[in-house]
This record gives structure tokens, sequence and C-alpha cells, in this order.
């Protein structure tokens, strides 16, 4: 089986979309679609559904992608076990990424690579499910590598912790709760929250806190990007639970309380798959990212 037109497939499955994977490979779109329908005969299966519209796998082509990404890692690796080392890397990379995290110096990290590592495919790729996105893009091989907010427990994923976060609340400077000394999860109960939304690893965090302590809450507004959230608390519109760095931007219009009957934290973690084999372009990913955090940076 060719690997250029595995390669060909697995960029239109990313993309969805034959102009952007033709300009993304450098190719005609005319070779583009010659090479996937020579796939899909050598395959003997529809793998996309064309429209004048849209692309979209079909069921087979779903089935499909892990297993052209599986093969494409393992010609890698056979490669690699004969190349010299000094051999430049070859292949792709997809590296998934939260909204507004600048801890990592993301844009960096891309270009230190890409300069080391010319001929890798190197793209990014963000989830509106944000960590559980991620995961799930990760455990279905469509992503390689993800930076997450949370702590990793499964054995189908390997985790390196970047930083910890632990977590309090951030309420108005003219809130009931400003000056107390702390506050417990039934306090603060009946507030309406501002908070990320269902499926990032913070927001898991909290709902899952509230639900251990049979309590139940209010989020009132929902923000993709966890930097905005104590902006949204200074104008009044809702508490939150956040680690106290994030009140820093806001100044004194924000107060950080702590929490006495409970002890939060997440962690912000770079995680690839447990189950695939990495490949030498992950590895040489994984070794760069230490150089390219921020300690000046909260998120």
């Amino acid at each position: 089986m060719d690997q250029r037109r595995l390669e060909y497939f697995i960029t239109v499955a990313e993309e969805l979309n034959f102009t952007r994977a033709a300009q993304r490979l450098h190719v005609t779109q005319s070779t583009l679609s010659a090479g996937i329908k020579a796939l899909e005969h050598e395959l003997r299966a529809e793998l996309l559904i064309r429209s004048t519209r849209s692309v979209r796998l079909t069921e087979a082509g779903s089935a499909f992608l892990p297993e052209a990404r599986t093969a494409i890692e393992a010609l890698d690796r056979a490669r690699a076990a004969v190349e010299p080392l000094s051999t430049g890397l070859r292949g792709s990379l997809t590296v998934g990424v939260l909204s507004g995290l600048t801890v990592i110096d993301v844009p960096a990290l891309a270009g230190d690579f890409h300069r080391r590592h010319p001929e890798v495919r190197l793209r990014t790729e963000t989830s509106q499910r944000g960590t559980s996105g991620l995961i799930e893009r990760i455990k279905e091989s469509h992503i390689d590598v993800a930076f997450v907010g949370a702590d990793i427990r499964d054995e189908h994923l390997r985790a390196r912790g970047i930083k910890r976060y632990d977590i309090q609340l951030l309420v108005p400077a003219g809130h009931r709760l400003a000056d107390r000394n702390d506050v417990r999860l039934r306090d603060i109960a009946d507030e309406s929250f501002v908070d990320m939304p269902t499926g990032f690893g913070q927001r898991q965090i909290v709902d899952d806190a509230f639900t251990r302590a049979e309590l139940s809450r209010r989020v009132l507004i929902e923000v993709s990007d966890i930097t905005t959230i104590a902006d949204y608390v200074a104008h009044g519109l809702g508490v939150a639970l956040l680690p106290p760095d994030f009140a820093e931007a806001a100044g004194g219009a924000v107060r950080v309380v702590p929490l006495e009957d409970a002890r939060l934290s997440w962690t912000l973690s770079v995680v690839a798959s447990a189950t695939r084999p990495p490949t030498r372009a992950l590895h040489a990913f994984l070794d760069l990212i230490p150089h390219h955090i921020r300690r000046d940076r909260v998120f």
C-alpha cells in the first residue's frame, strides 16, 4: 500500500476539505483526488463522501483512519531502525492545544521543532470540548500529543505533568464572602458561577467536588478561555473556583477565599497514547517542551 496515498487520506480526513488538504500537502487538488480514488480502488471501499459543499468520512473511512495512522507510524519506526540517527525525521505530528494556553509558548515550540525537523508535517488542533475532547482525539488516533488540564489516571495514556494548580474561591471585591477567612462548598452552592464548558478538566474537577458533597450549583456563564474568567467575576457576574493566580489580572476587583472543606487541584499535562509506540518525531517534540515553558505566565 502506497504511503503517499495513506498520507493523502489522513490529511483529507483531518481537514475534511480537499482545498486545505492539498495546500498542506503542497500538491494539486487533482493529484490529491486521484490518490484518494486509487486508495479506495485498492481497498475496494469508499472512504469519503464528497459533495460540492462538504467532505465526510464513510463508516469504512472512520474505521480505516486509525489503521492508516498506525501504518504510517510503523513505516517511520521501520526506517528509524535502519537509518543513521543523524538522518532527518519525516512523517507528521498533530498536537492538541487548549484555548488560552500561554504557559507553553506553542508558536515558539512549533517553530523550534520545524527548524530542527523540517520534513515533519506539524499541525495543531483545539477542541470545543477541551481536555475531554483532546483525550478522545488521542485515543481515536486523530492526534499524537496534547496539552490538557487534568490529572491523568488512564492506562491507555501516558502523561507528564507541567504545572500544578490549587483551586480556591474567587469573588468580586464587594461580595458577601469577600472578607471571610475560608468557605465551605455548601456556603457557595447557591451562588451563580462562571466556569468552563462541560468537558474541560477544571470544570470536571469542580463538578465532581460538588457531586461528592451531594450539592448542586448553577453555572451562569461558560467561557472557553480560562484566563478570562476572573474578569467576569470582577464585573459581578458570578463567583469562580480557580487557582488564585488567575485573580491577579483583575487586580483588587477580585478577592481570593480559601476552601475549608475541599482541597481541589488540577495539573497541566502533556499527554500521548500509551497503546501506540511513540515515533521519533514525538520523542523529539516532547524533548523540546521544557525549553518553551513560560514561568511568568499563569496558564
